[in-house]
């Protein structure tokens, strides 16, 4: 009888099948995606770039800039930056940034870093103290608009602390990611562009078309969905993806299934009672 009751159709039994159903598709690509990630942390070795490697690696080079762009505390020439804005006496650090696409050249050979969608670990380059008092400069003023909590603290009266990492021209940089040649990386965004596939119109690949020079191109793919850029030698600790977002493999499934279960019962509940 109980189990008869479970199955009586109501609002809130039918959202949560609903929200189960939904919710197993990206658990489940997304545990594929983690699995298939620690696979490749596994077999990761350092390439060089004269090698013109093909698929998931790591390299290192020196930083060449694509477009003019400067950090907004020590004005270095850079290819992005995020500055990390801290409010003294409250409980609040909230980061902002800049980041373009860039070259990584090694010994002639160069490859064209989509660093917009990267995971960024850079030293900071520069710190200052803004009082309240002080006017910041133009540049600054419209990346502390973006954190409207930091503003309304300077109203206050309180002073922010301000932390830069940029990564300059000119530095070394270790990148780990999918490298392509610039020709498929180029065809994959025209592909994009029909429509055909949402995920790959994620991919900031537009700027490969503008300059045919470099001959790789190093970003995201819809497989791994990982990019790393760095400024020192990556760690184990920032190649590791934990053991439990590979679960979404049992669970996505299983929660579309349990979802698919409960409303065959329902409908199954509704045929008995001739209402179906």
């Amino acid at each position: 009888m109980e189990w008869v009751e479970f199955l009586k159709p109501n609002a809130a039994g039918l959202t949560l099948a609903a929200a189960a159903i939904v919710a197993g598709a990206p658990l489940f690509s997304g545990g594929m995606r983690a699995l298939r990630l620690r696979r490749q942390f596994g077999r990761l070795e350092l390439r060089r770039l004269r090698e013109r490697p093909g698929g998931f690696a790591q390299v290192r080079g020196r930083v060449a800039l694509e477009s003019p762009l400067f950090s907004p505390l020590s004005a270095t020439p850079c290819a992005g930056f995020q500055l990390d804005i801290i409010a003294e006496g409250l409980a609040l650090q909230r980061t902002v940034g800049v980041r373009r696409a860039f070259r990584l050249e090694d010994e002639g050979a160069s490859a064209l870093v989509g660093a917009q969608s990267a995971r960024w670990l850079v030293s900071a380059s520069a710190e200052r103290d803004l009082p309240a008092t002080q006017t910041p400069t133009e540049g600054l003023h419209a990346l502390l608009q973006r954190v409207p909590e930091a503003l309304w603290w300077r109203r206050a009266g309180g002073a922010l602390k301000l932390v830069e990492h940029a990564l300059a021209a000119g530095a070394e940089c270790h990148v780990v990611g999918t490298i392509r040649t610039v020709a498929a990386a180029a065809a994959e965004v025209e592909w994009a562009r029909t429509g055909t596939d949402d995920g790959a119109t994620a991919h900031p690949s537009a700027a490969v078309a503008a300059d045919a020079d470099p001959e790789l191109w190093i970003g995201l793919d819809n497989h791994l969905d990982f990019l790393l850029v760095s400024d020192q030698p990556p760690g184990d600790h920032d190649l590791h993806v934990p053991r439990y977002r590979a679960l979404g493999l049992l669970v996505g499934p299983a929660l579309s299934m349990g979802g698919l279960l409960y409303l065959a019962g329902v409908a199954d509940y509704l045929r008995s009672m001739g209402q179906f």
